[in-house]
């Protein structure tokens, strides 16, 4: 199939392209409690090409863009199709001329060690059950999917290069009959078998059900000291990593430049450090990645994004980035937790990386008092991330995901609580 692009690339004198070509194993386990109830493996090929149209228009020079799916079901008078119009298309993308990445040097990617899928599989189905013990909660359903992509990527500037990637990811349902009958949905994804992580995170579900089927108080309204953990923290950390991308830069959506100090100097909180990690050793623009610093201290030292936006902002092009480090933590998670709301599950949390304001319907939270642990659920809670950004500390635990790698909790003052 590659060499009947080639061909048609030729035949239809499309002279600037992309071509990143994929070809995904899967294996799928789907669980009714703990009972294996079906087993699935698949293949998936796929390429998606990416040409390119130089014109002038009044003067200006465009470079327009559009993409073709190509299967391997495909003819070669089918692909020439799918090439021509998307030949066709390009010419309607008015996109200011830029030139594509060339590399300046051959890359090769250090080979990665991939794991077996099904003994992978295995591996994380283990996991997961290894937390349902509970007396009362268990697992209701679980699905796992392990993927190995084997890609190569090759470019009209001169890059021909492969490599291969891994993902480990499932969801689950927890469920607790008594006092009331409740059921609560997660889900997670790593770059690699992450037995100890999976497990901790079944461990807390299963707890926070239990929970939630025996809560009945809604909180108090009024103004408190929160603790967010696990996947909410990454939420709300997201609006750094967001913000300093190229394709919100360039077009005014963040005013974000390096140098710029995104917290006060000297904050009261922890000044945030955080690096940009590469989950593919090349992106689909062509470009070597690395480990990169976002930020040191509250100052961010990098933008990043798509090779387009890179260009027209006149910066490196470095690639787009889909993971971050946070490289802080000070705090122990019992110590943080005293005297704070902490929201363990809502319906919904969101945030808007835009302006940082974030918020959620509480499923399940605990009050730390001096008394005792309270168990509540219902109300909600909202603020914003930026404004208390000065005056913020995390855990000293720590938590890993595909997205993220960083502390496990964030405490936050003053964080304004609907309830009762």
């Amino acid at each position: 199939m590659y060499q009947q692009i080639l061909n048609s690339l030729k035949e239809l004198k499309i002279e600037d392209f992309i071509i990143n070509m994929e070809s995904e194993s899967t294996v799928e386990l789907f669980f009714v409690k703990k009972a294996l109830d079906m087993r699935r493996e698949k293949d998936v090929e796929k390429t998606l090409v990416t040409v390119f149209r130089d014109f002038e228009e009044e003067g200006e020079k465009y470079r327009g863009s559009s993409e073709a799916l190509i299967v391997p079901t495909m003819t070669e008078s089918e692909i020439r199709k799918a090439l021509s119009d998307a030949l066709e298309s390009a010419a309607f993308v008015k996109n200011p001329w830029y030139p594509l990445y060339r590399p300046e040097e051959p890359v090769q990617p250090e080979s990665k060690e991939i794991p077996e899928l099904s003994d992978a599989a295995s591996r994380m189905a283990e996991a997961v059950f290894a937390a349902d013990h509970d007396d009362r909660a268990f697992l209701n359903s679980a699905e796992i999917f392990v993927i190995r992509s084997s890609c190569r990527i090759v470019t009209s500037e001169g890059l021909d290069t492969a490599f291969d990637t891994f993902t480990v990811k499932g969801e689950y349902v927890t469920q607790c009959k008594e006092p009331k009958d409740v059921e609560q949905y997660d889900s997670f994804e790593y770059d690699s078998v992450e037995e100890k992580a999976v497990t901790d995170k079944v461990l807390n579900s299963l707890r926070a059900v239990r929970d939630r089927a025996e809560a009945k108080k809604m909180p108090k309204s009024g103004n408190y000291d929160i603790v967010l953990s696990g996947d909410h923290v990454r939420t709300l950390l997201g609006t750094y990593f967001m913000k300093a991308n190229a394709s919100l830069v360039y077009p005014g959506y963040s005013k974000w430049k390096p140098g710029d100090r995104l917290q006060e100097e000297n904050c009261a909180g922890e000044a945030f450090s955080v690096d940009l990690l590469p989950k593919e050793p090349v992106s689909q623009d062509g470009i070597p990645m690395k480990e990169r610093v976002l930020l040191r201290d509250g100052e961010l030292k990098t933008l990043f994004g798509p090779n387009r936006f890179c260009r027209y902002l006149g910066i490196e092009p470095v690639g787009q980035y889909r993971k971050f480090r946070v490289l802080n933590g000070t705090v122990p998670f019992e110590e943080m937790k005293k005297g704070c709301l902490y929201p363990v599950s809502f319906s919904d949390f969101q945030m808007n990386p835009f302006t940082g304001f974030f918020g959620g319907e509480i499923r399940l939270a605990y009050l730390m008092t001096d008394s005792g642990v309270e168990i509540l659920t219902g109300g909600s809670i909202n603020g914003s991330f930026i404004e208390r950004q000065d005056d913020i500390v995390f855990s000293k635990e720590r938590y890993v995901s595909a997205s993220y790698e960083g502390p496990f909790a964030v405490k936050m003052k003053n964080v304004a609580v609907a309830g009762e």
